[in-house]
């Protein structure tokens, strides 16, 4: 699947002004997808994000991080 990611900045609420796209192909498991949120929160300026997790419905964690 090709997922869009679509950030746009305002300069009276975020301090900057522009606008961050991603775009990825081939995500093709929930770790791919949190990946690309990963990357997706750092591009757009949480640069602290180390890794995004998700909980399945098993109780089971997943994370970002290979």
């Amino acid at each position: 699947m090709k997922v869009e990611i679509y950030f746009t900045m305002d300069k009276e609420e975020d301090g900057i002004e522009g606008t961050v796209n991603l775009t990825r192909e081939n995500v093709d498991s929930l770790q791919d997808l949190l990946y690309l949120y990963q990357d997706a929160a750092i591009a757009s300026g949480y640069t602290y994000v180390e890794s995004i997790g998700a909980h399945k419905d098993s109780g089971d964690a997943v994370w970002s991080g290979f």
